[in-house]
């Protein structure tokens, strides 16, 4: 691949990427900027990344914190639903992933220059390149539809006091500006000297949360809906295999010799199994807290949505679609890669290996061999994860939404 390819192949990932590295360098850190050499960059990089950690390890203390608080002093089951556990436990997801987009900063950065040595930049085949552009276009919707869904959430409930309060003064009744969340502090933050940092805090740290759960999701997502694209792209290359008889010596026995042609498609298809498994390494981790985590908080806010805090009913809304688009879109995309890596085999069958040569039969054998053991990721190695997973995950929330229905009603 020449340079100017390499170029253009570069430039066209890192725009798949745009999104993901906008939120990433919120809390210090990207996968596809230059390496900060000076000083004064890597101080600004540092510092991005100290403040915006920080802010999510805080946030995420003081939650849990005002369980464990709640817990001791026995409150009553909606007090302890209502704004507190689904909150932490979107905190808690998002400090797994900021911990595992820190520690596999430099693995995602080599992943994606590693990629531009396949990525299709002038494919001819019409089928293929019907394929690129679907592909790119479908993960542009459902990466936007995904932020729609957290970055508005966000808003919502650090905009919420500050409606609330001016809707109150507006009416001429006595008002306060409220908290964003429901945290523990030590000290007492309805003071009026503290109120307003506290406020500020909370709004900063909300969005330090949704910028480290962005920009793990939305690279993860962006990566796998990339290998997927040329996994389908390589089957288009598999069948057209052999399906043309060659000529001027390249047939023996009257049989094609496309030998050169099916090691390629070996390398490249060699290459996506590597940075699939590469992926499913960094994010095994990620994908059980996801697994875990979210059947917890779908029924959390769902219970608040219907039985608790009236006011705060729009945002808990968002946080659902939330909740419900990124473990649906990781379920998809994960989905995606398991069955785009097991059609590699049938394209292997469908090809022209009938009009090859023995030494081209062993080669496509040995991948057909090869492509029988699927691509997927799993939760820590316990599960593989597809659209099975996400349906699991939905029956496992009801299940958990009418035991606390039970139990509210009950008391």
């Amino acid at each position: 691949m020449s340079e100017d390819i390499k170029k253009i192949a570069k430039k066209e990932i890192h725009t798949t990427l745009l999104f993901c590295n906008f939120f990433i360098r919120r809390i210090g850190l990207s996968f596809v900027d230059e390496i900060p050499n000076t000083l004064s960059q890597k101080l600004n990089v540092l510092s991005a990344f100290i403040g915006g950690s920080s802010l999510v390890i805080l946030i995420l203390t003081g939650e849990y914190a005002y369980i464990i608080f709640l817990l001791a002093n026995s409150v009553s089951l909606e007090k302890l639903i209502g704004g507190n556990v689904h909150v932490a436990g979107y905190g808690t997801m998002s400090f797994g992933k900021l911990l595992t987009i820190w520690y596999k900063k430099n693995s995602f950065r080599q992943v994606v220059n590693d990629l531009v040595d396949v990525w299709p930049v002038h494919e001819t085949n019409p089928e293929a390149v019907a394929i690129k552009h679907k592909s790119l276009a479908s993960l542009r919707s459902r990466q936007m539809l995904y932020i729609f869904w957290n970055v508005l959430g966000v808003l919502l409930y650090s905009l919420t006091p500050v409606a609330l309060h001016l809707y109150r003064l507006a009416r001429g009744l006595p008002s306060e500006l409220g908290f964003v969340w429901q945290i523990y502090y030590p000290f007492d933050k309805t003071n009026s000297i503290v109120h307003e940092f506290v406020y500020i805090f909370e709004s900063f740290a909300g969005i330090a949360s949704v910028c480290s759960m962005l920009g793990s999701d939305v690279f993860f997502i962006t990566m796998a809906s990339h290998i997927s694209m040329m996994l389908r792209i390589l089957q288009v290359k598999i069948r057209s295999l052999g399906m043309e008889m060659a000529t001027d010596g390249k047939a023996i026995g009257g049989l094609c010799n496309c030998y050169d042609e099916i090691i390629e498609v070996i390398n490249i298809h060699q290459k996506l199994i590597r940075y699939g498994n590469d992926l499913e390494d960094a994010f095994s981790v990620v994908n059980l807290i996801n697994v875990l985590i979210s059947s917890v908080n779908i029924c959390c806010v769902m219970f608040s949505i219907i039985f608790l805090e009236p006011l705060m009913e729009m945002s808990n809304k968002f946080f659902l679609g939330a909740a419900l688009t990124q473990m649906g879109v990781v379920c998809w995309y994960a989905d995606d890669i398991y069955r785009a890596s097991v059609e590699v085999s049938n394209a292997v069958f469908e090809s022209g290996w009938y009009n090859c040569n023995a030494q081209c039969r062993r080669s496509l054998l040995i991948m057909l061999q090869r492509s029988q053991r699927p691509l997927y990721f799993t939760a820590l190695k316990f599960n593989s994860i597809t659209m099975r997973t996400y349906t699991s995950i939905l029956t496992t929330s009801y299940s958990y939404f009418a035991l606390l229905y039970t139990l509210y009603r009950e008391n």
